[in-house]
């Protein structure tokens, strides 16, 4: 099965390697049958990226035909560009067998607390901007808007929560994103993306990894030495091989079939 691959906000597709190609001895897709590419992101605004990444998947169904229809995993922002693409495009769901997300703000960021922090992850000002909870992509991708409400027991502090049931996906697309929380933020959080935006409070479907180090880098399998300092976000091998598995076991449930492995196999990988 073909599988394209969207990096986050690093915008380097080098950074998806790990996930294709495993590290440390520690298997990825590639191990497990999946033939992958990698779309490289750039710094444009995350509308006019979603149209390039249509043209991608035109030239790519140009060498490959018989790949469609395909796999995407989105990590982060890649995540946005994924369900975007699905959004701008719903003539063209039959071209992809599923969209797998990481860690991604389908709601947005409030990114007025986490600007800085986004820039010293070399993260555009135009994706900044597009990410925040009351911009014009996000309106756009998820057919609402949304309000401000108190946060309960926190003075001065509010949330944001959706005004109208949102716009996920073409109806019989196949949807599925992997979040992380971590117990130091009150299991709401990967550090960065709260899992209430992260699944449009409740319309995605997904799974949860609940671990000390299932911060937001770390699910990307990203080592960012900023948020290293700053936050304590660490890195090891064990939550990135974790995405890779409930992936696969999606993909493998939802297709019917092992891509050519028996089940006992793809485990012992």
């Amino acid at each position: 099965m073909k599988m394209v691959l969207l990096p986050g906000w690093h915008e380097s597709g080098d950074n998806m390697n790990t996930f294709v190609e495993g590290r440390h001895g520690i298997p990825a897709f590639g191990a497990l049958g999946y033939d992958c590419t990698i779309f490289e992101q750039g710094n444009d605004p995350l509308r006019p990226r979603i149209d390039r990444f249509a043209k991608f998947l035109d030239e790519l169904n140009v060498r490959q035909p018989e790949a469609f229809p395909v796999v995407t995993f989105g990590y982060s922002a890649g995540g946005l560009i994924n369900r975007g693409f699905l959004r701008a495009y719903p003539e063209r769901a039959g071209e992809i067998f599923a969209t797998i997300q990481v860690a991604t703000p389908n709601g947005g960021l409030i990114s007025e607390y986490f600007a800085t922090f986004l820039k010293l992850m070399h993260v555009p000002d135009e994706v900044i901007a597009d990410i925040d909870v009351e911009s014009e992509f996000m309106t756009w991708l998820n057919g609402t808007t949304g309000h401000w409400v108190p946060e309960p027991g926190k003075k001065n502090k509010k949330l944001w929560r959706l005004n109208d049931a949102p716009t996920v996906a073409p109806e019989g697309s196949r949807i599925y994103h992997i979040v992380g929380t971590i117990p130091k933020y009150n299991h709401d959080s990967d550090g960065l993306v709260m899992r209430d935006w992260a699944t449009l409070e409740g319309h995605v479907p997904g799974v949860f990894i609940d671990d000390p180090n299932a911060n937001h880098l770390n699910l990307g399998a990203v080592f960012n030495w900023i948020t290293f300092l700053a936050r304590g976000f660490r890195l090891t091998d064990d939550i990135w091989k974790r995405v890779v598995d409930t992936a696969d076991h999606y993909i493998t449930q939802e297709s019917g079939y092992a891509l050519g492995r028996s089940t006992e196999t793809r485990q012992n990988l």
